[in-house]
Parts: structure tokens; C-alpha cells; sequence
């Protein structure tokens, strides 16, 4: 255990008002609201949704690779940013932020506080990350070493974290899902699924030589992609009862939040989501992205020169959304459902003669001239080290499932996913309609389907996880989903 985590209590309510305040809502208004909150009608939807920022101070570790990175200002803001959806005795929260990955440890932390606050039962609360590798390096090996590092080299302060952002996330989770939920109120849903296309491209390559190709730039040499691509575009919007006033929407999509690399802190395309939507619905509208299984799916495509640009991409989503609205399917209240469950992974074991060497490697990151993949195999042992210790070699990992309707479910799922994990649940799934997300509630590494990982590359080689724990996640989500289905 890194002993800079902060252990999973809850806050006392005095402390969790005064959090919740935290600038954007102050703890009268908030118990005020919660406590006048009416009751529900058995069919009508009510939702809330807020926002707040997380950007940190410049100067912070940038997160997006395997040595150490310094932002240089903020290209645009990060956030954080909730939907609570209510019906009958049944509430639900989502949170999106623009991170590259949530830890477990804050997120079971802010969850809890949360669910003593509002009511929302932890299990019917998650937090993800829209995956941006413009956002802060605050947690994970990575972090951890360079923070070791600075407070080694600098008579015990890191400089490059000049505030307790840690502390800050949870403060900034547990006031969003406490905002959005005092902000609830009757409301409409619906939901259109049209595809997006020519965006994103598998990354994952069969070269002419027999080998894994990855990111692949020589194009003479590829034969075909690894896998698949999913273009649906999943798009959730709700308005207000009584009018036409869209309020906040949920939307996801299988590609890696990758099209912005700049040094300053940046939302990637999901922040162009936003504006644009906004631009359409008004300024309060609050626009929340979840990244679908992109575990191995990019913009990158290596048969053209033409540039990919973050704006770009926010703004065809938002089109496509805007264009497709007329053909959404109202959602029916009456059969609002939340339900979690906990699998097992197991985890590969580490020697600690392979745990000494990683550490070892991990240590002198940024100037060992290590190969790329030795590094990522280094990083990988330290969480195979960190589960065999916590949990004994089997990693809980967390699948929640909410049924909208009759025809519509949300699937939410731990870690990066491949892409022809996602499309399996899909097509597993009873429901006419499944939106899958990933990178919810626990720190990012690539789950790969059993033949990735014979394929061999990157995502195998970070994935601390035996072979199968791909198709076991994609077993418990489509077991969920029948057990739903009216």
C-alpha cells in the first residue's frame, strides 16, 4: 500500500457539509433542499445534473506516459460533472471526469460519503475517467515513484504537488453527486444510438510478417486491423418536464480520449463536446462522456495524412447527436433498476526477485534508456505485487448495470476494455439498446480478450491479469443484464 493513501472512512457530516460547500453550494442550501425534497411518483423520472472543477495547479505531473511530464498552463478546464437520475424508491449516480483513470481507494471513499449524504446506496454511484491524457498524473506507480523521487531530492516536499489534489477529488466528488441530486427534478429521458463514423480505428495490427503490429505507422506493412471498431454513439439526453429544454445528457463512445497531446491541461474532445452542446441547448447544459471499450481502439489511422484534431472530433459528435435527436426513443419510466456485482480476477503472481528488479526499473524511470515494453512489464508487476498483497491474487472487480426501461440498459465496467469485449456484451445483452463504459470506479490497465493476449504487445503486457479476465467481465455484465430483463 503506497502510504500517501488516505484510508477509506467516512466524514463526519459536520466535515461533509463543509466539504460539499466547497465554493460551488453551501452546506444551508444543500440540507435544505434534501430535506424538502419531495417524494417520487411511481412513473416519473426525475434528474439532476452539476459540475465543478478539478483542474490542478500548473506545474503538475500530466498524465499520457511513462516518464514524467510537467504541464505548462491549462488549455481548457477539467471537470467533474454528475447525473443523478431518480424514479419511485430507486436513485442512481454517474460521474464523469476529465482524468485519465479514478483509483479505488477515493472512489470507494467519495462513494461512501456520498451515499451518507444523499441517500443514493454506494452500489448505484459510479465514477469514471473520459480517459483524457491531457489531465494530472495523481495516481498509480508511475506517480508514486516520482513522488518518492521529489520527496527524496527535495528534503521531504514534492513541488510538483503543491496541494492535496487526492483529498481535492474526493471533496469535489462527494459535492457534485450531492449538487446534482438537490438539483433533481421532473424530467424526460430519451436515447438515440446513431454511428460515428470514420473516427476511430483499431490500433492493433496483422502485419505482412506475421507479427503484432501497434500504432502502426508503416502502413506498406500491415495486412489488417486486430479487431473490431465500434461506431455507435450512444447519446442520453434529458429535458425538463413541460418543455423542450434539454437539461444534461450522457454520452459514450469506444475511443481513446488521445487526439490532444499538448503540454498544458486539456478535457481532449469531450470538453469540444461540451461547448458545442452548449452552443445548442444553453449555456447551463451540463455534457458528460464516458469512454466505451477503446482498450485498443484510437484515432490514429495509418492510411491517412489528414489531421485528427480533439475539436474536431467534439464537434462531429456533437452533430451527429444533434442530428439524430428526432429519431430518439422516449425512455419509460416504470422499470428503473440499479445492480452491482463483484467478480474475482485472478492475478498473475510476481516473484520478489521480479518485484525487486521492477521497483528497481521504476525507480530511475526516466533516464534508465529501459525498452518501452520492459518499462510497461516493470509498472505491471508493481500492481501484480499491490493485489497479491491487498487481496490475496483476486482483484475485486465491480460490474453495475441499470435498466432505463424495458429496452435500454447501462453497463459500467472497470479498466480499459478491448473493444470486441464491449461489442460482446451488445450482443449479449436481452436489451435493444446496451450502453457500455468503462474506466469506472478503479485505476486503468488494459483488459484484452484471451487471443490479445497470445497476440502478445502493449495492452497484454500492462494487464496484471491472467488470460480470460476479459471474457469473465464480459460473462458477469451479459448474467446482470438477463437477470434485468423484464
Amino acid at each position: 500500500m503506497n502510504p500517501a493513501t488516505p484510508k477509506t472512512e467516512l466524514l463526519p457530516s459536520t466535515q461533509l457539509r463543509k466539504a460539499v460547500s466547497g465554493g460551488f453550494l453551501s452546506s444551508s442550501c444543500l440540507l435544505v433542499r434534501l430535506m424538502l425534497a419531495g417524494s417520487v411518483g411511481a412513473a416519473e423520472f426525475k434528474a439532476g445534473f452539476a459540475s465543478a472543477d478539478i483542474t490542478p495547479p500548473v506545474g503538475w505531473r500530466r498524465a499520457g506516459n511513462y516518464t514524467e511530464l510537467i504541464s505548462t498552463g491549462v488549455h481548457d478546464p477539467l471537470m467533474t460533472k454528475a447525473m443523478v437520475v431518480e424514479e419511485g424508491a430507486t436513485s442512481f449516480a454517474f460521474v464523469g471526469n476529465d482524468l485519465c483513470s479514478v483509483s479505488r481507494d477515493l472512489t470507494d471513499l467519495a462513494r461512501a460519503n456520498a451515499s451518507q449524504l444523499t441517500g443514493i446506496p454506494v452500489s448505484n454511484i459510479v465514477i469514471t475517467a473520459t480517459h483524457t491524457h491531457g489531465g494530472p498524473e495523481y495516481t498509480g506507480p508511475l506517480r508514486n515513484f516520482l513522488h518518492a523521487r521529489a520527496l527524496k531530492e527535495n528534503a521531504g516536499t514534492d513541488p510538483r504537488e503543491s496541494i492535496d489534489y487526492r483529498a481535492r477529488l474526493v471533496e469535489r466528488w462527494v459535492g457534485v453527486i450531492a449538487t446534482a441530486w438537490s438539483n433533481r427534478q421532473p424530467a424526460s429521458l430519451e436515447v438515440v444510438i446513431p454511428r460515428l463514423e470514420g473516427v476511430a480505428f483499431n490500433r492493433r495490427y496483422w502485419m505482412k510478417d506475421g507479427t503484432t503490429g501497434w500504432q502502426s505507422k508503416d502502413s506498406t506493412n500491415i495486412f489488417r486491423p486486430a479487431g473490431p471498431v465500434d461506431t455507435d454513439f450512444p447519446f442520453l439526453l434529458a429535458r425538463r418536464t413541460g418543455s423542450n429544454e434539454g437539461i444534461g445528457s450522457l454520452a459514450a463512445f469506444a475511443m481513446h480520449t488521445t487526439a490532444y497531446w499538448g503540454m498544458p491541461f486539456s478535457a481532449d474532445f469531450p470538453g469540444h463536446l461540451q461547448t458545442n452542446l452548449a452552443v445548442a441547448f444553453g449555456p447551463k447544459f451540463v455534457s458528460i462522456f464516458g469512454e466505451g471499450c477503446a482498450g485498443d481502439v484510437n484515432q490514429v489511422n495509418p492510411f491517412s495524412s489528414e489531421p485528427v484534431t480533439s475539436a474536431g472530433i467534439g464537434r462531429a459528435m456533437a452533430n451527429v447527436a444533434r442530428t439524430s435527436l428526432p429519431y430518439a426513443s422516449p425512455i419509460k419510466p416504470g422499470s428503473f433498476t440499479v445492480r452491482s456485482l463483484t467478480i474475482r480476477a485472478p492475478v498473475v503472481p510476481v516473484t520478489e526477485t521480479e518485484y525487486v528488479a521492477a521497483r528497481t526499473l521504476m525507480e530511475t524511470i526516466d533516464h534508465n534508456g529501459a525498452p518501452f515494453l520492459t518499462t510497461v512489464n516493470a509498472w505491471s508487476k508493481i500492481f501484480r505485487k499491490e493485489y497479491w498483497d491487498q487481496y490475496g491474487g483476486q482483484l475485486p472487480q465491480e460490474i453495475q448495470v441499470v435498466r432505463f426501461d424495458a429496452d435500454t440498459a447501462l453497463v459500467t465496467l472497470p479498466h480499459e476494455i478491448f473493444n470486441e469485449l464491449g461489442t460482446a456484451i451488445k450482443a449479449g445483452s436481452p436489451f435493444r439498446r446496451t450502453i457500455v463504459v468503462s474506466l469506472a470506479n478503479a485505476i486503468d490497465f488494459y483488459i484484452p480478450t484471451r487471443r490479445a493476449f497470445e497476440e502478445g504487445h502493449y495492452e497484454p503486457t500492462t494487464c496484471p491479469l491472467v488470460p480470460g479476465c476479459g471474457e469473465r467481465l464480459v460473462a458477469a455484465a451479459v448474467k446482470l443484464l438477463n437477470e434485468l430483463k423484464p
